[in-house]
């Protein structure tokens, strides 16, 4: 079965975008991810990076975790088993359950991880561009990534018509509904993978060498796991936000499909926005919404807590390190009553250093006993009734 996938950037110049190249092949490939300031200027943010660390998303913006060593082809055998049909969209229960069993094996083989965990039925019930956010939410709080906070009317148009074109969607807006800034974005498509879940198998465990991703002909060729690096990659950070003067960051998705779109069958596209000011006025689905309705034939009750979002460490004016972050977009159903501070003197290997109360929307921990000159690693996990939510991203300052 021929399965295509393709992955796009483009940089904000005014209200004008500067399309990239489109390179013909198997897989429709663009390897630079750009970046528009929220002021007159715009700055570059650099090509594809190094395989190990995933894109390079400049100084301002964070990397996703590490990529797999290899690409691992579905098992099972997914697009030609006889489970799943190409012709026009398949949700059925039996094709959802055959793509998800190869997710959970590509996740333990190439990530020691635990399947996606969620309920079927309300995943089914689900319209496609819902489930395209589902999974991909699932994929980043799954590896202690915040979530896209959800999507909207705005994005979603653009993400139809690239799935329409056959095409990676692409943002000619330098703004969101509600006014804030776009300050980056990528996108991304695959045709012929049958359901919204088979095609985040591809763009996230078959995207290096020896896969569909033609532009990854050697594990150092700088599109390997582009499409991976765009469903965890970060394009707004309070450090970038703040920095340039404009209020907190925004990320935000469209998703679309079409159910015979492509020549190999269903068309599927998404694009992440990450963006400097207030939330947009046309959100249509949230990520909040979405575990209440995931949750909803499993008892109703509460869950852990989401990330803590843009957690930030900085050398403390006097003495120490300030840590300080915003709660998450998904409670789990219960009040945050408080936060765990993992702390490390090299980086991943924080163990629980502090638990403290903070039931704000915006918290802060002064780390005093911290050795001047050092530098010290932290990760954060938000606490509800029923336990600690997944740690956040690492941060890291020097001690004053």
């Amino acid at each position: 079965m021929l399965v295509r996938v393709g992955i796009s950037s483009a940089t904000l110049v005014g209200s004008a975008v500067v399309a990239p190249t489109v390179v013909s092949a198997r897989v429709t490939m663009t390897a630079v991810v750009t970046m528009s300031a929220p002021t007159s200027s715009t700055q570059q943010r650099g090509a594809v990076g190094a395989h190990a660390v995933g894109v390079h998303r400049s100084s301002a913006a964070d990397v996703p975790p590490q990529n797999p060593s290899s690409s691992l082809a579905p098992n099972p055998n997914f697009p030609d088993d006889g489970n799943c049909g190409f012709s026009a969209l398949d949700n059925s229960t039996k094709c959802t359950n055959d793509v998800a069993q190869a997710v959970k094996n590509g996740r333990a083989v190439l990530e020691s991880m635990a399947p996606l965990s969620f309920d079927r039925s309300a995943f089914e019930a689900m319209t496609v561009p819902e489930q395209l956010f589902v999974i991909a939410d699932e994929e980043r709080t799954d590896r202690s990534l915040p979530p896209i906070s959800g999507l909207t009317t705005q994005l979603d148009t653009v993400a139809q018509t690239g799935a329409a074109d056959n095409a990676d969607p692409s943002l000619s807006s330098s703004t969101l509904t509600g006014g804030a800034s776009v300050l980056s974005w990528g996108s991304y498509w695959a045709g012929g993978t049958s359901n919204a879940l088979g095609s985040d198998y591809y763009w996230m465990y078959d995207d290096g060498t020896s896969s569909p991703n033609a532009e990854c002909s050697t594990p150092s060729a700088p599109a390997c796991w582009g499409h991976r690096d765009n469903v965890l990659g970060t394009f707004a950070s309070s450090s970038t936000c703040y920095a340039s003067g404009s209020s907190g960051p925004e990320q935000y998705m469209g998703a679309g499909d079409t159910a015979t779109g492509s020549s190999s069958g269903p068309s599927f596209a998404e694009i992440i926005v990450g963006a400097c000011g207030p939330a947009p006025t046309d959100v249509v689905f949230t990520w909040a919404q979405a575990q209440q309705l995931l949750g909803a034939n499993t008892g109703g009750g509460p869950t852990a807590p989401g990330v803590p979002q843009n957690v930030t460490a900085v050398s403390a004016p006097k003495r120490g390190v300030t840590l300080s972050w915003q709660a998450p977009a998904d409670n789990g159903g219960a009040t945050i009553t408080g936060y765990e501070i993992f702390r490390a003197r090299t980086s991943s290997t924080e163990t629980l250093y502090k638990t403290m109360t903070c039931t704000s929307s915006t918290c802060s921990f002064s780390n005093k006993q911290a050795r001047r000159k050092a530098i010290f690693f932290y990760k954060i996990a938000a606490v509800n009734s029923v336990g600690p939510g997944p740690l956040s991203s690492e941060v890291s300052a020097q001690a004053r």
